[in-house]
């Protein structure tokens, strides 16, 4: 039961993603990727293949769509791969995490640092790999700040309604 419902989540943000989100360039600059949601609250107890798996997956299917070459499918994989550490590293070592990542779970503090350093991973790898040069390494550094910052924000709202 609990499948059905991660995987209702992955087409519900895919499809905001893909019809929604991916048409709005704010200022050319802000370009959110709200689909890391449905990887980041994925169980923290499953296998680190089915992860590698799963973000290799969701990647190719955001390079298909947004027609990135590969970019997002790097990204997502390295998330999927860095994951287990992160949540190894914010979760203390006498909580044991079972199920869905939300802000029950994790607790609002720990749920916004797990959001935030994830979101900023994430699109520094799809930025940096997008430019594939240091000549604009400002423009980029802006497009990593300011799209990391409106995914952060959508995703925590997209929690604090989903909480409600």
């Amino acid at each position: 039961m609990i499948w059905i419902e991660h995987i209702i989540r992955f087409v519900v943000v895919y499809l905001l993603q893909i019809l929604l989100v991916n048409n709005l360039h704010f200022m050319g600059v802000v370009d959110p990727c709200i689909y890391i949601l449905a990887l980041l609250v994925l169980p923290a107890e499953l296998n680190k293949l089915w992860q590698l798996l799963i973000g290799f997956a969701a990647g190719f299917v955001m390079d298909i769509f947004c027609n990135s070459m590969g970019v997002h499918t790097l990204a997502c994989t390295a998330l999927m791969f860095a994951r287990p550490y992160l949540i190894g590293w914010l979760v203390q070592e006498d909580e044991r995490l079972v199920g869905t990542i939300t802000s029950v779970t994790l607790g609002w503090e720990t749920f916004i640092k797990y959001i935030a350093v994830a979101t900023v991973f994430h699109h520094t790898l799809v930025f940096l790999f997008s430019a594939f040069t240091f000549r604009a390494f400002w423009l980029t550094l802006i497009q990593i700040i300011a799209s990391s910052l409106l995914t952060i924000l959508l995703l925590i709202g997209w929690e604090a309604i989903r909480k409600k």
